[in-house]
């Protein structure tokens, strides 16, 4: 299994009093698999990436277990985190513009992470960036690596956002809501580039959205999560026919649908 999580509880204090955030989450994710975390806004989805990853500092409080790779997160040193992040699991956020400096050309912040953190020389790293724009669908590589991010699209911009993910080789992807900003053709692009990745290199992913027809159509299993709290699990051909918890009836109530308009 890539990742396990079970019985994650996550608290910060307020007020001198532990208020508890995440209340028992438990999920897991293997390889080759397209795991979905939905829920609303606020439920707790890119709140337990965070806690996974180890991304709060001291001010939070962690119990139970996280397993990614066969390592344990949950009291790990430092250095045994770093080489999980480094290596194992790559993070896609919701925005890559936010994700990538302004001020610097696209093949020079890619490169920058095997240059730096895994000692690759800059043409070596430069290549591989080459290499990895065009597995993702970009069209010219070697002319976008001396672009800058203002200069391409927020759909070829998510592209380099996973062409950097995939550039250590991780065995896992975690992506928050990395298409949400997107319209809906280049949506479907993107998650097809996620699945054939899953496909040919035998990613783990978990796809982290609110967009319940979404997971239905891309994710092998789906964890509904409420409130900092998993309130069901489904296969992906049961989503809407057979949840049962009422909070997910209602997610599935509410989610917007297209209606085709009688002709004639």
């Amino acid at each position: 299994m890539l990742m396990e999580i079970r019985d994650l509880r996550l608290s910060f204090e307020r007020d001198g009093e532990p208020v508890e955030i995440l209340h028992g989450v438990d999920l897991e994710v293997a390889a080759g698999e397209l795991v979905g975390l939905v829920g609303e806004s606020g439920s707790g989805k890119s709140t337990t990436v965070r806690a996974a990853l180890r991304l709060y500092g001291d001010e939070a409080a962690l119990d139970g277990s996280i397993r990614i790779d066969g390592t344990e997160m949950i009291g790990a040193g430092a250095d045994a985190v770093r080489g999980v992040r480094a290596e194992r699991v790559a993070l896609v956020q919701q925005d890559p513009r936010a994700a990538l400096n302004p001020v610097r050309r696209i093949g020079d912040s890619l490169a920058e992470r095997l240059t730096r953190v895994h000692g690759w020389t800059r043409q070596r790293a430069l290549a591989r960036i080459v290499e990895l724009l065009g597995s993702v669908g970009i069209s010219q590589p070697e002319y976008r690596v001396r672009q800058y991010p203002h200069e391409l699209s927020g759909g070829m911009l998510q592209r380099v956002v996973i062409a950097a993910a995939l550039s250590t080789d991780p065995k896992l992807i975690l992506a928050d809501e990395a298409t949400s900003a997107l319209d809906v053709t280049t949506q479907a692009e993107v998650l097809a580039i996620f699945q054939r990745q899953i496909r040919e290199r035998g990613l783990g992913m978990l796809l982290i959205t609110h967009d319940l027809h979404l997971a239905a159509a891309t994710c092998d299993r789906i964890y509904v999560l409420r409130e900092g709290e998993v309130v069901e699990t489904l296969a992906r051909p049961g989503l809407f026919s057979e949840a049962t918890h009422p909070y997910t009836r209602t997610l599935i109530e509410t989610a917007p649908v297209m209606i085709r308009r009688a002709e004639g």
